[in-house]
């Protein structure tokens, strides 16, 4: 396939330049839509890996899959443009994917047996039976705990429910939508995955062992608990009230309850529990207990460490009259009663009034005896449901770790101050969080080099030259840009938060300021308020992020910040990301250098004609001429559509320029070489030339001993949208060439762009800016382009070239005006 391409590419450039032009450029519109898509995903990506948004893990690798497809496709387009120099690109991101991948892999459920144990069995298989049963099952085995007889539908069957009834993809297909924060959303997914399981039949291998499980563990008509235990559930995270349970069922419904408390498994509040505690859907398949109801005369719940009312230690018991589920549900106020954690377990009388809702004090004495038992066994305090029938009997219903309070867990949010004051609010949000600082105005590339630690950095756009100086940053305000920019997902990383929207007029620099990168504003002054809500909005559960620790560094995190650095090959490609950035920043190199000075590929260019004295070439790679341009060999600039080449033409072709009336501007260098006359100057080989879409745009200018290059794609799509400069050469002394070069490097530093010279050259970029933005930006460098020709003739100092900026500026500011 390589041999296949180099020969196709080859042949194309000798024998057919002009399909190889078409071809490139194809696959760079091709790398550039993709380009839009992988950094949309990249922006969503880092919001779930950096725990900023939760959603389900099946979301993640849905996204992620989207992710190596667009990423992929970048990576052929790059070949396609240059199969000589990238050929080896596609075989690093494959590597890279391929480690993706195996980070995400998510578990594949058992769906063999066994689908029923006994209680006792299921003490030691938790990744069966669940957190509930296997814990209920290892007390029902510890000598004189007395627990009732039941039985566990495993995690299994569950998996098996879902296979049978092909319900797998219809499940997934709306894993993959679930975000936590949108609750009607979630509403809706999480109704329709109940109505699915509800609407299924429990396969027959399943309903056969729950039948012949209820009648072993029940007399005549005896009710039924069918109770939730669904793996994780009752261990270090407790799903306490999150998932459903049915009691008082009746044993010819239990086929029908076990399907309620399996839809139970998808209501909004444990999907959002689950989701937030990094668990994945097959992390907690639902187990289901079975035990028989017991007739109770009081019930409730204990802890075998609670704080009593003296502020000790000691066990607290919780009852209630009846059932306990009015007490755990939080419909009940219970009675309580503090018991001694020490044999032999006294009743703290003051703490303990005489109620109704508690057993006598030798039930109670005896449930104390077993809260000890059963932290002493499974080692930790123990959150211990029980109940006593109308024989005075105590059964334990279920045992699981206490999950007690943090110290910080009380604490109230800072309230925000009347004195706050918003600058500005509804802004875009490109990276949350929250930072002040000194305001920093960074709008050239001699300021950016300067930023000082800690300054609220105000930028025209999110360009990537900012990534070097991250680091000292506690905020960015850009008047253009988005969260899909390279800056921005880095910021992410980085916890620096970013906010987009022209507000620069409002600030002062030295100005200290709060950006509320979560909020979408900025305040005056620094406000402890939202720098407090900030941090307490990132004390996310470790699980979320941990679950991602291991994809995150090969999918987004961008390593690749230089174009410059040794390290910018692929190679050099570390993540996804990173793939990303290296296609873009040299497919838009490889259409800055798409022709030579011979402009192969132009035999079937038409010529511009124009009263500007200029030889030109336009080639129409489709959409850049309106479709009455006709069929001749000329045409005009009003034939032209191509929007980067109207909008640079304005400012080449303004009145205000004087253009000498016999002199052609053309390659002259090129013509002393080699004309001897036998070149006429509208020759293609000494003319400047254009391709031209419709919103693609390459020109080589030629003036006379100088020339310029300009490739812009100027578009509704922002991403997409840059300028790429390069001017090179003059027919003056080497000296005055470079005053020129400084007069223009400083020209287009205060419009925004990154600058960078070599010698008689100078290279100048800007991006992803709004269409009307790059617009603007294209047609003062065709002013800028004109009004240069011949500067270098006349500059004679550095005092000259600093007035002449400062006058080119002010006419440019009154003209734009």
């Amino acid at each position: 396939m390589h041999l296949k391409q180099l020969f196709r590419h080859w042949t194309y450039q000798v024998f057919a330049p002009g399909t190889l032009l078409r071809r490139k450029y194809e696959a760079f519109k091709s790398l550039l839509a993709h380009d839009a898509v992988a950094l949309e995903l990249i922006a969503d990506l880092e919001e779930m890996f950096y725990g900023k948004r939760l959603a389900d893990r099946q979301r993640a690798v849905w996204m992620t899959n989207r992710l190596s497809a667009a990423v992929g496709t970048m990576a052929g387009q790059l070949v396609e443009m240059n199969p000589t120099r990238y050929m080896d690109l596609p075989e690093y991101f494959r590597k890279i994917d391929f480690y993706v991948r195996m980070a995400l892999q998510l578990e594949q459920p058992d769906v063999g047996p066994p689908y029923i144990l006994s209680l006792e069995e299921a003490g030691g298989v938790p990744r069966l039976a669940g957190g509930k049963a296997s814990n209920l099952g290892r007390a029902a085995v510890l000598e004189g705990v007395p627990v009732p007889p039941g039985f566990v539908i495993t995690a299994n069957a569950f998996n098996y429910f879902i296979d049978f009834n092909g319900l797998g993809e219809e499940i997934e297909k709306r894993l993959r939508q679930m975000v936590v924060g949108d609750r009607d959303l979630l509403a809706r997914l999480t109704a329709e995955m109940q109505e699915l399981i509800l609407a299924a039949e429990v396969p027959e291998e399943i309903a056969r062992g729950i039948r012949f499980g209820v009648s072993e563990i029940i007399e005549g008509d005896d009710l039924i608990a069918v109770r939730s235990s669904a793996l994780a559930e009752d261990g270090e995270i407790s799903f306490a009230g999150q998932y459903a349970s049915e009691l008082n069922v009746q044993p010819n419904d239990v086929l029908e309850a076990y399907k309620r408390v399996l839809a139970g498994k998808y209501c909004p509040r444990a999907v959002a529990y689950r989701i937030s505690n990094g668990l994945t859907d097959s992390e907690t398949a639902m187990a289901v207990l079975v035990i028989p109801m017991v007739d109770a005369e009081t019930a409730g719940v204990l802890y075998s460490r609670d704080p009593d009312c003296r502020g000790r230690e000691a066990i607290g018991v919780y009852g209630v009259r009846g059932l306990g589920h009015g007490l755990v549900d939080g419909s009940t106020s219970p009675d309580k009663a503090i018991l001694a954690r020490t044999h032999p377990h006294g009743l703290d009388a003051a703490c303990t009034p005489d109620v109704g809702g508690l057993p006598s004090e030798a039930s109670l004495t005896r449930l104390a005896q077993l809260a000890m038992h059963l932290e002493e066994s499974f080692g930790c305090p123990q959150d211990i449901e029980w109940a006593e029938d109308v024989t005075g009997k105590l059964f334990i219903l279920q045992a699981r770790p206490l999950q007690e309070e943090r110290g910080d867990a009380a604490a109230e949010p800072s309230p925000m101050p009347v004195s706050a004051r918003p600058i500005a609010e509804g802004l875009e949000r490109a990276s949350s969080g929250a930072g002040c600082g000194l305001v920093y105005f960074a709008n050239t590339g001699e300021r950016i080099a300067q930023i000082p630690e800690g300054a609220v950095v105000v930028t025209p756009s999110l360009k990537p030259s900012l990534l070097t100086f991250i680091g000292k940053m506690n905020g960015v305000i850009a008047a253009t840009g988005s969260r899909a920019s390279h800056f921005a997902s880095v910021a992410r990383e980085s916890g620096v938060p970013v906010v987009v929207g022209d507000i620069h007029t409002e600030l002062e620099p030295g100005q200290l300021v709060t950006v509320d990168g979560t909020g979408g504003a900025v305040f005056d002054g620094c406000v402890e308020a939202i720098m407090t809500r900030a941090r307490e909005g990132q004390q996310v559960s470790e699980r979320v992020v941990e679950q991602y620790a291991k994809v995150a560094p090969l999918a987004v995190k961008l390593n690749l910040t230089d174009p410059q650095s040794e390290d910018f090959t692929p190679m050099g490609c570390k993540s996804l990301h990173d793939v990303v950035r290296f296609c873009h920043e040299k497919s838009v190199n490889e259409m800055f250098s798409v022709m030579d000075k011979k402009g192969r590929g132009m035999h079937s260019a038409k010529r511009l004609e124009t009263s500007l004295p200029l030889v030109m070439y336009i080639l129409d790679l489709g959409g850049g001429l309106f479709a009455n341009a006709g069929d001749g060999k000329t045409v005009s600039p009003q034939d032209i559509k191509c929007r980067p080449m109207w909008a640079l033409w304005y400012g080449l072709s303004d009145e205000r320029v004087t253009w000498p009336s016999r002199l052609t501007a053309m390659d002259w260098e090129e013509f002393d070489k080699v004309s001897g006359g036998i070149f006429s100057f509208d020759s293609k080989l000494l003319a400047s030339y254009g391709l031209i879409s419709e919103d693609y745009l390459h020109l080589m200018v030629r003036f006379g001993y100088h020339f310029s290059v300009v490739d812009a794609i100027c578009g509704p799509e922002q991403g997409a949208n840059y300028i790429n400069f390069r001017f090179k050469g003059g027919g003056a002394g080497f000296d005055q060439r470079l005053m020129r070069l400084e007069f223009i490097r400083q020209v287009l530093d205060s419009y925004g762009f990154d600058t960078a010279t070599r010698g008689d050259m100078i290279d100048a970029k800007c991006a992803r800016l709004p269409e009307n933005e790059t617009r603007r930006l294209l047609m003062r460098l065709g002013y800028l382009m004109a009004v240069t020709r011949l500067m270098d003739m006349r500059l004679e100092d550095e005092e000259q070239v600093a007035a002449e900026v400062k006058r080119f500026l002010a006419e440019a500011e009154q003209r734009d005006g």
